[in-house]
């Protein structure tokens, strides 16, 4: 069945919604995107992939985030910087076919800030928004809390990336061996330091908050205010986590200040940001690597391979990276 033709029979039949208009959006690694019009609304749609093994996670967590997000638009001053999700008319989070999951949420006019710096009112609006998600952490209801993910520094994929790396990489002679091939030894000793960073982490004491963990610029969209979507990664982690992705920023110092308007920062655990930054970067060779190899990808093969480049260079330039944070609050 033809993709829309499926979107329009979900709608009319779980939303009460007659779109007259369907049209497929720019996407992100985890499903496809579009803009759904009726008369009177425009709404945004997620379509997950259920026959692709690492769509498994994102649609295992709908049900996790979606009440959260929900409650997050109607109890705290983040009402404005959030995509309210839409429920179906059986008040559930999402709904399925035989192939795909949907997940319906408010349409949000704006633009996506992707490869443009953020500006210093938007750095002012993205640390307000991380510190009221932070600071409210304590206001949340227990039984939505405990249905949160908690930070335990797992680092499971790594055994298989690892094995890929000794097993798999050179069994067939395609461009993924051309290009991670020259990085095995990098990869074998940052899957190592991560290994040491994650004990280290379990045997310390942490203030965990509750955290958006994926605050990157292709998450965040300029409409009438800055906006932060797509909250599958949400966790209960250090502040750390969140922070990774802002500190080795030229506009950091700005952001901290900003941020500890809302909640305090005085004691940066540099262990922590190294850990979320390998982490990251390892997962994502990871996940780029599956699909190049194993699974196909929603982006175009070119695509891929760029980043995937792009992730091997910044992992084998960590040291280099910690040092940029030590400067920050130095």
């Amino acid at each position: 069945m033809e993709i829309n033709t499926r979107i329009s029979t979900i709608l009319k039949d779980n939303y009460g919604i007659d779109a007259t208009s369907i049209e497929q959006r720019p996407g992100g690694w985890s499903a496809l995107a579009f803009l759904v019009e009726d008369k009177s609304n425009k709404y945004f749609l997620k379509v997950y992939n259920k026959n692709k093994p690492s769509s498994s996670q994102w649609i295992d967590a709908i049900d996790r985030y979606t009440p959260l997000v929900n409650w997050l638009h109607h109890h705290t001053d983040l009402q404005n910087h959030l995509s309210k999700p839409i429920f179906t008319k059986s008040q559930r989070n999402q709904c399925e076919d035989e192939q795909y999951v949907y997940l319906l949420s408010e349409y949000i006019e704006g633009t996506t800030i992707g490869e443009k710096q953020l500006s210093p009112n938007q750095v002012k609006e993205l640390a307000k928004i991380l510190g009221l998600l932070h600071k409210n952490t304590s206001t949340i209801p227990h039984e939505l809390k405990k249905q949160q993910v908690k930070e335990r520094f797992d680092i499971e994929f790594c055994e298989d990336l690892f094995s890929f790396i000794h097993h798999d990489l050179a069994n067939t002679n395609d461009i993924l061996l051309e290009i991670v091939e020259p990085y095995t030894e990098i990869l074998v000793e940052k899957i190592n330091r991560l290994g040491y960073l994650a004990n280290a982490l379990k045997s310390k004491s942490h203030m965990f908050v509750l955290s958006h963990s994926d605050a990157h610029n292709w998450n965040l969209m300029q409409g009438q205010n800055l906006m932060l979507l797509d909250w599958e990664c949400v966790k209960l982690a250090p502040q750390e986590q969140d922070l990774i992705l802002i500190i080795t920023e030229p506009y950091a110092e700005q952001f901290l200040t900003e941020y500890r308007n809302y909640m305090s920062y005085e004691n940066p655990d540099m262990d922590a940001f190294e850990f979320y930054f390998l982490k990251r970067n390892l997962e994502d060779i990871w996940e780029w690597i599956k699909d190049l190899r194993f699974e196909g990808s929603l982006k175009s093969e070119e695509v891929t391979l760029e980043h995937l480049k792009s992730s091997l260079d910044t992992c084998s330039r960590t040291e280099e990276i910690r040092k940029k944070m030590l400067k920050v609050f130095n």
